[in-house]
């Protein structure tokens, strides 16, 4: 597909197995370049090397030579698709992922987890959750089944004002109906809606409003929404695919969830949220308990303009 045209699976990171890279072969299509990157922590220096009877090992290249070996044998049970390369190298995973990406163009990094279990306890790691964080391209966190899916479920905020927000609408709009185009799969996309103050007019003995005149103003809400979500995705041509059009009524990090659910999605495609500046852009309460409830496999999108704290130099955290 268009949109992406250098994916990266970080191997060290998340869980990645043949499913993970097969995921990353079909959405490149045999038209993007996939490398297969994985990191190991250097050992201390008075481990790097041994002498076993005279003789000097290289423990640390053993090492090294062991995850290359791996790698060529997962993308030869892949069947050694054209456009696949491997690379391993030392470090910590997520600061080299980040500097692979940004040193060689990278333009989405997928990454392998199992699904969270029905009991709560989310199946992603730390390192997972820093990438999601400050990657400064799209994560593509993978979980069973392991492929772009039947079924895509794009979050978006149509009633943001400012630039940065709108953008990422658009491009949360724009990468969920190109893959729902490139897999044949149904397009979902959805919002969270809430009338502030709805429970006061409900329950207050200060405020009078008839019942009917409330329920009036509800819907009258939802329309307005309803109304900005359709114009959103008739921006980007969604109709074209039949895309249909959810309005959550409640708490995102409650009612999203859910509707994922409910639809059986394969797929959640979403945005990170703003703090302060381009620079200080973070992943927010919403976008992380989401991520952490959903089963399916989650896109995390950042906006336009975001500057990861990683730096290419020294991989420090600025």
């Amino acid at each position: 597909m268009d949109t992406f045209r250098h994916a990266l699976v970080a191997a060290s990171v998340g869980h990645t197995d043949l499913a993970t890279l097969k995921a990353a072969v079909e959405l490149a299509g045999g038209q993007s370049e996939v490398t297969l990157l994985d990191v190991f922590e250097p050992l201390p220096p008075w481990r790097r090397t041994v002498n076993v009877e005279g003789r000097v090992i290289d423990v640390e290249g053993l090492m090294l030579e062991e995850r290359q070996a791996k790698l060529a044998e997962l993308i030869s049970e892949a069947g050694s698709p054209t456009g696949v390369t491997a690379d391993v190298t030392r470090g910590k995973p997520v600061v080299e992922v980040i500097r692979h990406v940004i040193n060689h163009g990278c333009d989405l990094v997928i990454v392998g987890e199992p699904a969270p279990s029905k009991s709560g306890k989310a199946g992603i790691s730390s390192d997972v959750m820093q990438l999601l964080r400050k990657c400064p391209v799209p994560v593509w966190l993978v979980r069973p089944p392991s492929d772009t899916g039947t079924r895509i479920l794009a979050l978006v905020d149509p009633e943001v004002d400012d630039p940065p927000h709108r953008g990422l609408n658009d491009l949360i709009l724009e990468v969920a109906t190109e893959m729902a185009r490139a897999a044949d799969a149904e397009l979902h996309v959805a919002t969270a809606w809430e009338f502030t103050g709805e429970a006061l007019l409900r329950s207050s003995a200060f405020v009078s409003m008839p019942e009917p005149d409330l329920e009036l103003l509800l819907r009258a809400t939802e329309d307005e929404h309803r109304a900005h979500l359709d114009e959103l995705v008739r921006k980007h041509g969604g109709h074209d695919v039949g895309a249909r059009i959810h309005l959550a009524k409640g708490a995102p990090t409650e009612v999203l969830p859910d509707l994922a659910e409910e639809l059986g999605t394969s797929l959640v495609i979403m945005g990170t949220v703003a703090r302060t500046g381009l620079s200080g852009w973070i992943m927010g309460n919403t976008a992380d308990e989401i991520v952490r409830s959903v089963d399916c496999s989650v896109m995390a999108l950042k906006p336009i303009g975001f500057v990861s704290p990683i730096t290419v130099d020294d991989g420090t955290v600025e």
